[in-house]
């Protein structure tokens, strides 16, 4: 079970808020797609992936040689909300338009994924992709900014 300690302990760290937001935007990534999206290192995104782990926010799933993070699909209902309001702030916001676009223009990427969801980014204003999420486990449900 997920401690509220654990979760805003997890979400103190900026790079960590930067990965949750990716991963309500693409679902599920691999660690290679995280590293390149948010340009950091791929040991340096390995540890905060294990702390979101460790913290039972992600979980992850081996496919031969890739690891893919995805939000806890046990994830508390208001730790998903927090998630989506944190999200929608306007620095965080700003941050994933940035990271999206990178990991779209990535060469090589597991499976040759591209934005697989497109549906959910729409454009709000010209040029600024808003994003739309849905609940882990509730495909039916989706909030938008």
């Amino acid at each position: 079970m997920l401690s509220s300690n654990d979760f805003f302990d997890v979400l103190a760290d900026a790079t960590r808020r930067r990965i949750l937001a990716l991963l309500l935007a693409e679902e599920e990534l691999s660690v290679a797609e995280i590293a390149h999206a948010i340009d950091c290192s791929q040991p340096k995104t390995s540890r905060h992936l294990a702390k979101l782990r460790d913290a039972r926010i992600t979980q992850v799933r081996r496919d031969r040689v890739w690891k893919y993070y995805r939000l806890q699909p046990q994830l508390p209902a208001w730790a998903f909300h927090l998630l989506q309001v944190m999200v929608q702030s306007s620095e965080l916001s700003t941050r994933l338009n940035s990271d999206m676009i990178r990991l779209s223009a990535m060469a090589d990427r597991p499976e040759s994924r591209v934005l697989r969801r497109p549906e959910r980014l729409s454009m709000v204003e010209p040029g600024v992709p808003a994003l739309s999420v849905v609940a882990p486990g509730e495909p039916g449900r989706a909030t938008s900014r």
